[in-house]
């Protein structure tokens, strides 16, 4: 028997120094490794302002008398159930092929302009599914089933409008008639990456050159300079849910979408001889409810697409838009379009670059995780997203943890710093946690966005006259000017350990 007094070495190094001080009081503050959260928020707000104020000199500035900016993709980017029509009357000098957006026929490898061949001012018109030749009248809208698919408001127009508001704010002009924005939507509701892909698709992607080649023959006909100057790209929901040939895998989403934009690029150099190609804008695709498997592998595709390759930009996420279950309402197409616009003037007219908010990375110790993000306009906030047309909660704020014993019960998610969210977790940690946020077990939404003030050139409509729902009579938005924050896109991330000093 050893003596109770004093050693046996001390009493086993004072039990490891009271197992490190069990262990350094369970770590944080933070981890104790010399960076304060002030310093660390210090860092991320440096690589922020460095990263907004880095020139794009990839993309085709908007110098040609005509510019002509393509809508391509699915359901979300040609306006399913986008009606009833809001921007009915045209604004600024904006333009488009025909007298609709979109093509005279839904589907089908050709683009057709509605009525004549000519270019008309920017408006918005609800077409009959049926036959897209026809542009219904607001009694007929009115008359239309809750989830009628018809095409209306789609997000082209409402980006071009407010990229034209920046444009002539910039040159401190109330017209520009030398350079004039042209807008045309090639999509096709219901089709995958592989089936709007050049090779080995539906061949509708013939839409997008032959609108192309009909808009550059009005332009040289007047002897007039034509360019493409940016594609909006919206399209996954098929690849998520394994519709239609679509595959809910990243490597293979990043393959095709290359791809599909290189064959974009080839046909727009053979067709406008233009040496900067246009700007490649892409959404996140929402997860919410067509996730087939319960990953992410899309929305991060196009996330990485996004930091990959040059002049590819990621504009943000549309959970928090108001929708009609899948698609978007008008108000929700028209709000997204103005982030588009804000993200379009940022990348060709002020030729900066542009990234969403968006994690940086993510470090654990102990029971806290903390989360770095690129916030465009600082402090970061929580706020409640739009779902269907009311403004609710998302669970943990969207945030999910899983580790090797599973998901990973959270008890507190809250903002550490103006740019850094902490997250703690209900028990210990088992293995590299998994952090992701506005997944499919949370609905596809979060709540997290950025303070960005920026006006919007629209205002919420609502239309019960023209079908609108009771409950699209939203207080909060009616009215006003939609707010233009950066919400932060879905992602999964791993959280790397801090080691205790």
């Amino acid at each position: 028997m050893r003596p109770s007094g004093r050693p046996w070495h001390l009493r086993a190094g004072a039990l490891a120094l009271l197992a490190t001080v069990a262990t350094v009081a369970a770590l944080p503050a933070w981890a104790t490794n010399g960076t304060s959260l002030a310093e660390r928020d210090a860092h991320n707000k440096r690589l922020s302002e460095q990263l907004q104020l880095a020139p794009n000199g990839q993309s085709a500035a908007p110098t040609a008398r005509y510019n002509h900016i393509i809508t391509f993709g699915q359901s979300l980017a040609s306006a399913a159930e986008g009606w009833p029509a809001l921007s009915t009357e045209a604004r600024y000098d904006n333009l488009m092929l025909g007298q609709a957006v979109r093509s005279a026929t839904f589907s089908g490898a050709s683009f057709e302009p509605v009525g004549q061949t000519a270019f008309s001012p920017l408006r918005a018109v609800v077409q009959r599914k049926s036959d897209a030749r026809i542009i219904l009248e607001p009694a007929q809208v009115a008359r239309l089933e809750e989830h009628a698919q018809e095409e209306g408001e789609s997000v082209d127009i409402g980006a071009l409008n407010m990229a034209r508001r920046l444009y002539l704010q910039k040159r401190g002009s109330d017209a520009d008639p030398q350079h004039l924005f042209l807008a045309s939507n090639a999509a096709t509701s219901g089709r995958s990456i592989a089936q709007l892909s050049k090779t080995g698709g539906t061949h509708e992607y013939r839409r997008v050159p032959q609108a192309m080649d009909q808009a550059k023959a009005l332009a040289d006909a007047e002897n007039a300079s034509y360019a493409v100057s940016a594609f909006f790209w919206m399209q996954g929901e098929f690849d998520y849910s394994h519709t239609n040939g679509g595959v809910n895998d990243k490597t293979r989403y990043k393959q095709l979408a290359r791809q599909l934009r290189d064959d974009l690029y080839d046909d727009t150099r053979a067709i406008t001889g233009q040496s900067r190609m246009p700007a490649f804008i892409s959404y996140q695709t929402d997860a919410k409810s067509s996730v087939k498997d319960g990953s992410l592998a899309v929305g991060m595709a196009q996330w990485e697409l996004a930091q990959e390759e040059p002049n590819w930009f990621l504009a943000g996420p549309v959970y928090p838009y108001v929708d009609k279950g899948v698609h978007l309402s008008a108000n929700g197409y028209r709000w997204f379009g103005q982030m588009l616009g804000k993200v379009y003037h940022r990348v060709v007219v002020e030729g900066r670059k542009w990234q969403p908010l968006a994690p940086r990375q993510a470090t654990v110790a102990g029971r806290e995780i903390l989360l770095d993000f690129h916030v465009p306009e600082p402090p970061l906030q929580f706020a409640e997203p739009y779902l269907g047309h009311v403004a609710r909660p998302v669970k943990n704020k969207g945030f999910m943890v899983y580790d090797d014993k599973g998901e990973v019960p959270l008890t507190a998610v809250e903002i550490a710093a103006d740019t850094i969210v902490r997250l703690r977790a209900g028990r210990e940690l088992a293995g590299q946690p998994r952090v992701t946020y506005a997944s499919f077990q949370v609905g596809g939404a979060g709540q997290l966005r950025d303070s960005d003030a920026t006006q919007a050139d629209a205002s919420y409509e609502y239309l019960p006259e023209q079908g609108m729902p009771e409950e699209a009579n939203i207080p909060a938005l009616v009215g006003k000017p939609y707010p233009l924050q950066n919400w932060s896109i879905a992602f999964e991330l791993l959280a790397s350990p801090v080691q205790a000093p």
